[in-house]
């Protein structure tokens, strides 16, 4: 079960500070933990008798990511005290089965999207006559230029596998799903708990929930794909699927095969216990690749993908992205149903302001996709049955490594 604490302490010297590391003489933060934040505990740890906390910001001002004392001993005068900084917080995932905003209760239903790397020719084919889809697929085309149902039908595969094509393919496959679904068991559509999606499916997830529009999103998702794709040929990038390794093994490997080389190399996906890709520049890559299987990794694997995605090798992609993030945020609306994000893992109750969304959206492109730990937060939550909407069945399989009782509840609405 995942941790959460509120700072409460440094309320009159403009926040706690925070270091980069465990010990006290680590490098400062560089900015303050807000007094009033949430965080999310990622380690405990005992240094010269503190309890030292390594914590992600979940809600509040303050680092990303850092560690802190949960308490100090001050000096007042002649007597010394202890001043608590961080107390035990309940976990937000409390609110995932409370009601909706449409006042039904929601049931214990995940709807889960994937991302590229499910593509196939001949998608789409068993659900392109449903009157839904065909509306999708007829919005699309003005606003693509180019026609999903015909690439998705006859491709060729290697045009299907392209980034800007495969990502709007990947986006609507998901959404189509998600309507078979709905025809099937409507309630397990309007009274899903939570929604969730790995990389490009967290934008359908984004849609499903009811944050953006079908055009607006696509919109999005369009220059996400373009932009992505220009930021992966901008140089030689590369990724590498590992398993085998726990993430205290990997971690420094990554930054290891980085200092070797002088480039970028870091955990892209954390996709289930010691299962992961990584991302960075082709020298670095190939140099985690060495270090890996040095290391005992069962399978260290260079992946056919176009780029080193989600590191900061994206940054060009991410801002790009983020101008038309704040230009569609206008129309942005509080999501329906929980969303678990990517960047953080942390649930987004319904009704969250919009700008909290953008902010993750945001930081995807460039940081880790945190997908074990979201999963892990459904099954906390008390998520007991779960729908891929999409092609293939790629997130089952990765459920069956991080839950087998959670796998054998988990259905592909496949298209």
């Amino acid at each position: 079960m995942v941790q959460y604490w509120k700072i409460i302490g440094g309320k009159s010297k403009g926040g706690v500070i925070c270091r980069t590391g465990k010990a006290l003489d680590s490098e400062r933060c560089d900015k303050p933990l807000e007094t009033g934040a949430l965080v999310k505990e990622l380690a405990i740890a005992d240094y010269k008798g503190r309890e030292r906390l390594n914590f992600k910001l979940v809600e509040g001002g303050g680092p990303d990511q850092g560690w802190l004392s949960t308490s100090l001993a001050e000096i007042d005068g002649y007597r010394s005290s202890k001043v608590t900084i961080a107390v035990k917080a309940a976990s937000p995932l409390d609110e995932v089965m409370k009601p909706l905003p449409s006042g039904d209760k929601p049931l214990p239903v995940a709807i889960m999207f994937p991302g590229q790397g499910s593509q196939y020719v001949k998608m789409l084919e068993g659900v392109q006559d449903m009157p839904a889809v065909k509306d999708m697929l007829d919005k699309a085309k003005p606003i693509l230029g180019w026609d999903v149902l015909e690439l998705c039908l006859n491709g060729p595969e290697e045009k299907l596998e392209d980034t800007k094509y495969c990502q709007p393919c990947m986006f609507i496959g998901g959404l189509a799903g998600l309507e078979k679904l709905r025809s099937e068991q409507p309630d397990k559509v309007t009274k899903a708990a939570v929604m969730a999606g790995l990389s490009l499916g967290e934008y359908t997830a984004l849609c499903a929930a009811g944050v953006l529009d079908f055009e607006d999103c696509l919109k999005l998702v369009k220059l996400r794909g373009e932009a992505m794709m220009e930021a992966a040929t901008a140089s030689k990038q590369g990724m590498l699927s590992v398993a085998g390794l726990e993430h205290k093994t990997l971690q420094p490997l990554c930054e290891q095969a980085a200092k070797k080389t002088g480039e970028v190399c870091q955990i892209s996906n954390s996709l289930f216990p010691k299962g992961y890709s990584c991302g960075g520049s082709e020298a670095a890559v190939n140099e985690l690749k060495d270090l890996a299987e040095k290391a005992g990794a069962l399978q260290a694997k260079i992946l056919k993908t176009a780029g080193g995605f989600h590191t900061p090798l994206m940054a060009p992609a991410a801002e790009k992205l983020s101008a038309a993030i704040e230009d569609a945020a206008a129309r942005m609306k509080p999501n329906k149903h929980t969303l678990i994000m990517n960047f953080d893992a942390h649930p987004l109750k319904p009704g969250t302001d919009p700008k909290i969304i953008c902010k993750n959206m945001n930081k995807q492109l460039v940081n880790t996709v945190q997908w074990e730990d979201s999963v892990k937060g459904m099954i906390d939550a008390g998520i007991t049955e779960y729908f891929e909407c999409g092609p293939m069945k790629q997130m089952k399989a990765m459920m069956k490594r991080i839950d087998q009782s959670m796998w054998k509840n988990t259905t592909n609405i496949d298209i």
